[in-house]
């Protein structure tokens, strides 16, 4: 699958960061594999790292949080399509071809559907 990270900036300019297969420092140190220069954005604010499920963005404990759609996050898978927000900085995940599957689908695959057991109707005694 390749995946890329778009930061859609303030100016309303774009900027894409292709993501491999290593993990990759997000913040605003000049040190970072994808810098976000915003003032509210953690110098190591977060890591994206690939694993056999997809891309995760992980928080790296940042004051001013990471979230995805939204939602606080400590770590979480990402979808193509979901904006990830370090601090103000909005960015959109994207990638190409199909999007793994949550493991809730894959234990639910083959699973009988949960019944409590209890009948639709009451059984008539003796």
């Amino acid at each position: 699958m390749e995946a890329k990270l778009v930061w859609k900036r303030g100016d309303g300019t774009s900027v894409e960061f292709p993501l491999g297969a290593g993990p990759l420092l997000v913040g605003r140190d000049q040190e970072a594999d994808i810098r976000v220069d915003e003032p509210l954005v953690s110098r190591s604010h977060a890591r994206l790292e690939r694993r056999p499920d997809g891309y995760f963005v992980v928080d790296l404990g940042s004051t001013n949080l990471t979230r995805v759609n939204g939602e606080p996050v400590g770590e979480r898978l990402l979808r193509d399509g979901d904006e990830v927000r370090f601090a103000r900085a909005v960015c959109v995940f994207a990638a190409d071809g199909p999007a793994p599957r949550s493991p809730s689908d894959r234990d639910r695959e083959g699973t009988p559907e949960f019944t409590s057991g209890v009948p639709d109707e009451p059984e008539e005694g003796p």
